[in-house]
């Protein structure tokens, strides 16, 4: 009995160390240039046809906000036979497939299927026309989730390069976290409001952090969230020549504001257009967030700002986006006590 035990104890060490022996299966990081969808259709004809002129006309759309003409993604094409591994590897793909034998079409999404992070979506349809049906009926879901892929790529290069020294200092300004990487410092703190600041030989970008009481809901609408934003430039940011200072551009892009979901918060409203320097000849785009912080009866606002003339700006833009999307608020209280309003 004791030799049956003692092989028992032998062949379970064994299973232990076999198992430890195997290789751990990871999933490789994806590759791709930043904004960028890799279409895969089964025939150049398909990409030439009524399938790619919709995807070109949705994706190739321009980017909202940007002094510039540039599209929302750069698209590739190859045809299924060239899926390599390689090509497989792609952080945005979009598959198209056709099987007369189906009815209606057939739409999937895989996240990191070959790759990390990724989003593959396949359409699956008997002819071209139920295909670009399918589709316009889920591009938007479509964009949306390859933005979210495309800050989880950039989120994940900023983690490690994060300068704890600035967000500590944002953190103990208003009480929130931002992940903010390497490259940036504090140019002004003044307590409700925070500017900072990125610059480099050919191009800078900016933070701008402030709060404000919330009144009402009308404190969320575009012209009051840009009469703010405006008086809150005038006195904080100033331009490079004496009585100069940043402002809104009203006039060759009116900007937007719209709630958005997605956001680190339930209830978010976008901003994007373009920043000027009046007194000057400085501008570039803007993407800011305001969020209500019922807690504090707040509302916060956090924006990018990039400045890089002479070169494409929506990359850098969607860079500062990633940073915002790591906005957070601290956990409510849930011992149920009740925080004073900020009047």
């Amino acid at each position: 009995m004791k030799q049956l035990f003692k092989w028992a104890a032998v062949l379970v060490i064994l299973i232990l160390v076999q198992a430890c022996a195997q290789p751990e299966v990871r999933t490789v990081r994806s590759v791709g240039a930043t904004s960028e969808i890799l279409v895969v259709t089964q025939t150049k004809q398909q990409w030439d046809g009524k399938e790619g002129e919709a995807i070109r006309s949705f994706f190739g759309q321009d980017q909202f906000g940007l002094p510039q003409s540039e599209p929302l993604y750069r698209i590739a094409n190859i045809t299924i036979s060239n899926l390599s591994d390689m090509f497989k590897k792609h952080r945005n793909i979009l598959i198209v497939e056709y099987n007369k034998k189906l009815k209606e079409p057939v739409v999937e999404m895989r996240s990191n299927l070959w790759a990390q992070p990724q989003r593959v979506f396949k359409i699956t349809a008997p002819d071209a026309d139920s295909w670009v049906t399918a589709f316009d009926e889920q591009k938007v879901s479509f964009l949306s989730l390859f933005n979210q892929s495309e800050r989880e790529r950039l989120i994940n290069i900023y983690r490690p390069t994060a300068d704890y020294k600035v967000i500590e200092e944002v953190e103990k300004t208003f009480g929130f976290k931002l992940l903010i990487p390497e490259g940036f410092y504090v140019a002004k703190n003044e307590g409700n409001f925070m500017w900072i600041r990125k610059e480099l030989i050919d191009y800078g970008q900016g933070l701008i952090l402030y709060t404000r009481p919330y009144r009402d809901t009308v404190d969320l609408n575009n012209s009051r969230l840009i009469y703010v934003r405006d008086s809150l430039l005038f006195h904080h940011i100033p331009g490079p020549v004496e009585g100069s200072f940043m402002s809104t551009e009203k006039e060759y892009v009116l900007p937007q504001s719209k709630a958005i979901s997605g956001f680190n918060t339930s209830y978010t409203v976008e901003t994007r257009g373009l920043w000027n320097v009046v007194g000057d000849f400085m501008a570039g785009p803007f993407l800011a967030y305001t969020v209500v912080d019922e807690t504090l009866g707040r509302l916060i606002t956090v924006e990018g700002y990039v400045y890089a003339p002479g070169k494409d700006k929506r990359d850098f833009l969607r860079q500062l986006e990633a940073i915002l999307y790591t906005f957070e608020l601290p956990q409510k209280e849930s011992d149920g006590e009740q925080t004073e309003l900020v009047e």
